[in-house]
């Protein structure tokens, strides 16, 4: 997810209340972790013109990881304004089962529940969505039905686990008036038109997560597009605007290919580019990406949103965090390979004013709201979305590089995407593989740029005496003090310079250099290596 669009009043409010509600189910949440995991969900959807009423037949293979009477899925509730979801029955193997709706999740009975044991629920509902599927005009004023499901919106419309930890396949069969087209995860398996109505059926090969089960049904014009290695693209746009589109979107292909260089083969079917009415600038729906409608333009000026969005294909979708305070492993990791798409595309410049400009975001954003990448103190809710996780994340994983050298660094990347591919992880699992590679601890590392609050905050002070150099660097920051390494650059005026580095830990230190020029000038971290503030006294 990149580029945040907060669109409107209303949707502020929902996300909001969508807060509220991820604190409250993110209380038991790990019990129902530990009793029942969904390995399939089919779901029949029927549009029309007439309401944004749906209606829906979702179809549930569940495994039980423990005895049980019964278990519950999200689903929200009919509202008294008359959004919501209202559920018709339920059924297992043909027979009627009892279960309860309330409180935006369905009680439904497992009379004898066996450890090991996999049970199949047909549930039949119907209902507007209050949010998940966006029912709107798009800017041309034609009707369209958008799946956004981040971070848990996905039971506004699907009775589902609402949380990324349990992943699944899943099948959309969507019904739907014959002027539309339907896109969705996955495989197209058939498209029939019959009587003015076309049903569409797509299936997944690899389990998702239900933050990335989505459809898109709109007109729209197709273009189909192939990358390096033969994965096939296609561009989704609205007729309006196809030509601008077609060019705008072909550009996917570019950071598609880098990427399963640098990590791996793409890991899904296909990569579908669809202009939408997300509510963010791009959201990654897996093998599915949806884009904001501006993103076409017919200038091709968006390509670090389809990097971003294209690399969390690999990081964030394949590879999903286990738990909501740990999504840096989505951002930060689609940051920083969308900054590494910028080093190998447009050369070392361009790549370190990225590094430059998102450096300044996380510094601005410190001085806002001090905290660490994992904070357990922020609801599951927009404001998971800051520099922490996305900029500073990227440059975590840059410093990490740093001390890694690039082919390590690409090997622990590759190997970490390669262990949890189509899993869940914890930034400990991220370390566990860094460690394994590396041959060495990086507990400090990871405790206090993942764990710790803030920066180094530094400031350098240096003398002449003789021929030596006696430079102190010192620590200002209020909160814990920073172990790193600190490269240093003395140059004169003849444009030679004198390098060295530094191993930091303590609040002061006083160093001894016998430079072999005459220095006038320091240069702290002058390759772009260290995320830290340059001290400013008051």
């Amino acid at each position: 997810m990149k580029y945040i669009l907060l669109s409107c009043f209303k949707f502020i409010l929902a996300i909001f209340f969508v807060g509220v509600s991820v604190q409250i189910s993110a209380q038991d949440h790990q019990a129902r972790f530990e009793s029942i995991d969904v390995m399939h969900y089919g779901f029949e959807i029927n549009l029309n013109d007439s309401s944004d009423v749906i209606r829906g037949v979702a179809r549930v293979r569940i495994q039980f990881k423990k005895e049980l009477n019964k278990f519950s899925l999200d689903l929200v509730n009919l509202d008294p304004t008359g959004l919501g979801m209202t559920i018709d029955e339920i059924r297992e193997n043909g027979e009627r089962v009892s279960y309860a709706h309330h409180n935006h999740k369905i009680d439904i009975s497992a009379q004898n529940g066996q450890a090991g044991e996999t049970r199949n629920y047909l549930i039949k509902y119907h209902g507007i969505p209050a949010d998940g599927l966006i029912i709107s005009e798009n800017k041309f004023g034609d009707r369209t039905f958008f799946g956004d499901n981040w971070p848990n919106r996905a039971h506004y419309w699907l009775p589902v686990v609402d949380h990324p930890s349990d992943k699944a396949l899943v099948e959309f069969f969507v019904h739907a008036p014959d002027h539309y087209r339907v896109v969705a995860n996955g495989t197209r398996i058939f498209e029939e038109t019959e009587n003015g109505w076309t049903t569409t059926h797509w299936n997944t090969e690899v389990p998702l997560p239900t933050k990335l089960m989505v459809i898109g049904v709109s007109p729209f014009a197709v273009q189909n597009l192939e990358s390096r290695s033969g994965v096939p693209v296609s561009t989704w746009v609205y007729p309006q605007n196809r030509e601008a589109g077609f060019y705008d979107y072909s550009i996917a292909t570019r950071p598609l290919d880098f990427f399963e260089t640098y990590i791996a083969p793409y890991p899904y079917s296909k990569l579908a580019n669809v202009q939408s009415k997300t509510v963010y600038g791009g959201m990654e729906n897996a093998s599915c990406i949806f884009y904001r409608e501006g993103s076409v333009t017919g200038e091709q000026n968006h390509e670090t949103l389809f990097a971003h969005e294209i690399a969390h294909q690999w990081f964030g979708d394949a590879v999903s965090e286990l738990n909501w305070h740990h999504i840096w492993i989505s951002e930060g990791f689609a940051t920083y390979l969308t900054d590494l798409y910028i080093e190998h595309t447009y050369g070392r410049d361009l790549f370190v004013a990225s590094m430059l400009d998102e450096k300044s975001q996380v510094l601005r954003f410190a001085r806002r709201r001090l905290a660490p990448i994992i904070d357990t103190t922020l609801p599951v809710s927009i404001r998971l979305l800051n520099k922490n996780s996305y900029e500073k994340g990227g440059w975590v994983l840059h410093m990490l590089r740093r001390e890694l050298g690039d082919t390590l660094f690409q090997q622990c990347v590759q190997a970490f995407y390669k262990k949890y591919e189509f899993g869940n992880a914890l930034t400990v699992d991220f370390q566990e593989v860094v460690e394994s590679l590396s041959g060495k601890s990086h507990e400090e590392f990871f405790r206090q740029w993942f764990y710790q609050s803030g920066h180094p905050v530094l400031s350098a002070q240096w003398k002449k005496r003789g021929k030596k150099i006696i430079l102190t660097i010192t620590q200002h920051q209020d909160q814990s003090l920073f172990n790193f390494p600190l490269d240093v650059e003395f140059v004169n005026d003849q444009g030679e310079s004198f390098r060295k580095t530094l191993s930091i830990g303590q609040s002061t230190q006083t160093f001894t250099l016998k430079p072999f020029i005459k220095p006038t000038e320091l240069r702290l971290d002058p390759d772009t290596w260290l995320l830290f503030e340059t001290y400013e006294s008051p």
